[in-house]
């Protein structure tokens, strides 16, 4: 945690923003390729290893040119409801934003909202999450402790 934090404050005070659990940049220059899969944006990936993501299913390319060339098909992973759910509590928690409790409403309904809400109390009187507006998040110096907030969201 001391070296987590060192790096935090080091980063930071040259300007740098903690927008991802391990992602800085200068402001306007965070990493457009990466934000994608933390916002659960849609994907192609074309060639050998290439991965594409449809927002149910993930497809991947054999790693193998030859094999790639010789047509054997991609492998693919079908997203259960709960996969696609714990996804996205994964990929939003990990970023500076956090969770848009709305969204979150609007794409799995209502209850699973307020799930998270009520999960995230405990967090949030802990001071290891904050709630602002409709956005659950984790301020940037509490990032490392995501992976046990992330795993208290989760549906199982």
């Amino acid at each position: 945690e001391e070296e987590f934090l060192e790096v935090h404050d080091t980063l930071t005070e040259a300007g740098f923003e903690h927008y991802e659990v391990s992602n800085f940049a200068l402001p306007g220059f965070r990493a457009r390729h990466n934000s994608a899969y933390w916002h659960g944006v849609k994907y192609l990936g074309i060639g050998p290893a290439a991965h594409s993501f449809d927002g149910r299913e993930r497809h991947w390319n054999p790693a193998s040119v030859g094999r790639y060339i010789a047509g054997e098909g991609a492998e693919c992973e079908i997203l259960s409801p709960r996969d696609r759910f714990n996804e996205f509590v994964m990929t939003r928690l990990r970023t500076v934003e956090g969770i848009d409790l709305d969204e979150a409403a609007a794409r799995f309904g209502t209850e699973s909202a307020e799930r998270i809400r009520h999960e995230a109390a405990r967090w949030i009187e802990a001071g290891v999450a904050e709630l602002r507006g409709a956005h659950l998040a984790l301020p940037p110096r509490r990032m490392l402790l995501s992976d046990a907030v992330i795993e208290s969201l989760f549906e199982t």
